[in-house]
């Protein structure tokens, strides 16, 4: 399994619809879009483990809901361990978080950072 496969196991435990990189058009709310940036971490015999950065953007029509997934996905990562097909992770740790009101799509946002450590 790989790195990205175990990422969408470890998200998709959530109460949410989650999608890499983009929704489908005509998703429903509340739903959450993650990208990831890897970076390996070296030693002399080879990569021993990955360092993930990991941002969700979490939509939602009702503030109120992009709170609440804000919150449950917050629950569902920080400090979170845990073998996702082959892939163990160590750790997530919580890095920040912003919030956004975008007019054009009428949605709320809520972006959310995370570190994540594979080995």
């Amino acid at each position: 399994m790989s790195i990205r496969a175990a990422i969408y196991d470890l998200l998709n435990d959530s109460e949410a619809d989650v999608y890499p990189l983009v929704a489908p058009q005509g998703t429903t709310d509340p739903y959450v879009v993650y990208s990831v940036r890897r970076v390996p971490v070296r030693v002399q015999e080879g990569i021993v483990m990955e360092e993930i950065e990991l941002t969700l953007n979490i939509f939602a029509n009702e503030r109120g809901d992009c709170f609440t997934l804000a919150d449950a996905m917050y629950a569902g990562l920080e400090a979170a361990t845990g073998t996702y097909g082959s892939e163990t992770l160590d750790i997530s740790n919580w890095v920040s978080e912003t919030g956004a009101y975008i007019e054009e799509l009428d949605k709320y946002m809520i972006t959310q950072e995370y570190e994540l450590k594979f080995s």
